[in-house]
């Protein structure tokens, strides 16, 4: 999702106000009010989701790790806060170059929080998933997945697994979906086919389903 909007925003002509209003409105808008693509909304609900359903359960074991992924939290916050600013900044603009010049802004906060989130969720990999696999059972590491599928609206679960099934690789999908289907509720994993079929590369989707039935 990080690398495809970066592409987006890269390449937006920001002297066209429509093209301007349209990705700050794809990056800001707050998902209470809308199901799409909102960008922002959906990394601080994927950091709300792991504060409540992960780190939950990883405080009474590690509460020194707990902490330094809660603060880095924060500074994701921080700034989504401060792109959110900046995207209406954007969207209030009516002159094409300070439009302009206010976007080469949006453009750096922007990579800023990218690069920032996604050193984060290397340092929970390298961090938090080690000692899960140590203090948790597979038992109760597919409960906890459970609680997070079920935890969020099924709407706003769509978007997130239309972001996520495609870009997992054949094995991590055959994993995800013996997993859901073991697990999961037989209405959410027959959602997860449907979006599947309709997101995954065909090549990749057939491959999978052979090994699903195997």
């Amino acid at each position: 999702m990080i690398y495809d909007f970066g592409r987006r925003l890269q390449t937006t002509d920001f002297t066209d106000e429509q093209a301007a209003r349209a990705i700050s409105k794809d990056l800001r808008d707050s998902l209470v009010q809308s199901v799409d693509n909102c960008v922002l909304c959906l990394l601080h609900e994927h950091s709300r989701h792991e504060e409540s359903d992960l780190f939950s359960p990883l405080r009474p074991i590690d509460p020194d790790l707990v902490g330094l992924m809660m603060r880095e939290h924060v500074q994701v916050v921080k700034r989504i806060g401060q792109l959110s600013i900046t995207c209406n900044e954007v969207m209030a603009e009516t002159s094409p170059s300070r439009r302009v010049e206010v976007s080469d802004r949006l453009n750096l906060e922007a990579n800023d929080l990218f690069a920032f989130y996604l050193q984060h969720l290397n340092n929970e990999e390298a961090t938090m998933v080690p000692v899960m696999w140590e203090h948790f059972t597979d038992e109760q590491l597919r409960q906890m997945r459970a609680r997070f599928h079920s935890s969020i609206p099924p709407a706003r679960l769509e978007i997130w697994m239309r972001w996520t099934l495609p870009a997992l690789n054949v094995n991590e999908l055959v994993v995800f979906f013996r997993g859901m289907k073991l697990d999961g509720p037989p209405q959410m994993y027959r959602d997860m086919i449907r979006i599947a079929t309709e997101t995954v590369d065909p090549v990749n989707w057939q491959t999978v389903q052979e090994r699903l039935t195997v």
